[in-house]
């Protein structure tokens, strides 16, 4: 499961937010209030790697306050007191105090913690929250006079030669709408986006209730973007840089397509490879005995978790990948979510005029798994 793409890191910010916001300062104040994670604790401070970027010392002297909150909490309501010994690195904290005139550290009159443990356990129950209640798909259709959304999701059951199924999503009065932010692989990157964003053929994930027969869903939070899938072929290789400039076989325009610590790179498993070209042939893998995957049923991250890696010092040019990622500011240039290699077999099988390479329903795990977007 990819980790660093769960909703409550975000929901920390925001709670961080909302208690300076509920502090009482001006917005005028010379305090700030920086958020991030701890990174060293020493006798009397303490190093953050703040959310904006730059480390600070935070400096501990005497009467500072210590104050443990739950995730995603929006006042000081539930706050306990504890102790800089219960403080540990990879905790979540806000701290308020007076910053030195370098901007490199702070003199802390309170430390708000969000624990490292506290937030796993919360980022699991949300996981585990969007494998209950949660669905994924592609938009078929927005109706922006109703607020509604229908998408093809996969079915609980699928019958022969139909795997998905249209659902009608409607929207709860205060829903909230995320929109994966351009040439980003992060969902902690993804803002607060209109109803208009959301797009024909957008990959959509909602957390809600649905109908008794499935038809219908009434969404409290969605996720949507844009997604590409490439075929192309390498033409050089910029290992330092970790970028690959390619030729799209679609359009035969040269796309620069960017890696980065998220970016996921791959060799595609031949058993795989052979189920999605028969997905991109328009046809099915089959099924034999023993329960074998359909490619029409594939949930491509669940397969790449266990796929053998691929190092940028392995590509030559002529080699061919299918690349997924981001919608990005450039037609030209893409930030990689996944790159994969030995793909020979799916792009053979495109039908002939087709611009895009299949590779199963992207929203299934929409950098997440079943457990999140």
């Amino acid at each position: 499961m990819r980790k660093g793409f769960m909703i409550l890191p975000l929901l920390a910010v925001w709670a961080g937010s909302a208690l300076a916001q509920g502090s009482g300062a001006s917005s005028s104040s010379p305090s700030i209030r920086p958020v991030g994670v701890v990174t060293k604790i020493q006798a009397g401070s303490l190093t953050l790697h703040t959310d904006a970027g730059p480390d600070l010392l935070i400096k501990l002297g005497d009467g500072v306050s210590f104050l443990r909150v739950p995730p995603g909490a929006t006042n000081l309501n539930t706050a306990i007191k504890i102790t800089m010994s219960d403080i540990s690195s990879g905790d979540r904290v806000l701290v308020r105090g007076r910053v030195s005139e370098d901007q490199k550290s702070i003199i802390a009159t309170a430390v708000i913690v969000m624990t490292k443990s506290d937030l796993a356990s919360a980022r699991e129950a949300e996981r585990l929250d969007w494998q209950r209640r949660g669905i994924g798909g592609t938009v078929q259709a927005v109706k922006p006079e109703t607020r509604e959304i229908t998408v093809m999701s996969p079915a609980a059951l699928p019958a022969p030669g139909n795997s998905s199924h249209a659902v009608s999503i409607a929207l709860k009065t205060d829903a909230v709408l995320l929109r994966y932010a351009p040439d980003s692989v992060k969902f902690s990157d993804a803002k607060p986006s209109p109803f208009e964003q959301i797009k024909v053929g957008d990959q959509l994930r909602a957390l809600g209730t649905k109908s008794e027969d499935g038809g219908r869903f009434t969404a409290e939070k969605i996720v949507s973007g844009t997604f590409r899938n490439l075929g192309v072929t390498v033409v050089s290789v910029d290992v330092q840089n970790r970028a690959i400039a390619v030729k799209d076989l679609a359009s035969g325009q040269p796309v620069l397509v960017r890696t980065n610590a998220d970016s996921k790179l791959h060799h595609l498993p031949p058993s795989v490879g052979r189920a999605l070209a028969a997905l991109n042939s328009g046809g099915t893998s089959g099924g034999k005995a023993g329960g074998e995957t359909g490619a029409e049923q594939l949930d491509v991250q669940q397969m790449l978790e266990r796929a053998p890696a691929l190092d940028l010092g392995e590509l030559k040019p002529g080699d061919h990948l299918i690349v997924v990622s981001t919608e990005g500011a450039k037609p030209s240039e893409v930030t990689a979510i996944d790159v994969l290699a030995d793909v020979e077999p799916i792009l053979a099988a495109r039908p002939k005029g087709s611009n895009q390479a299949v590779v199963g329903s992207w929203s299934l795990g929409m950098n997440g798994g079943e457990g999140g977007p």
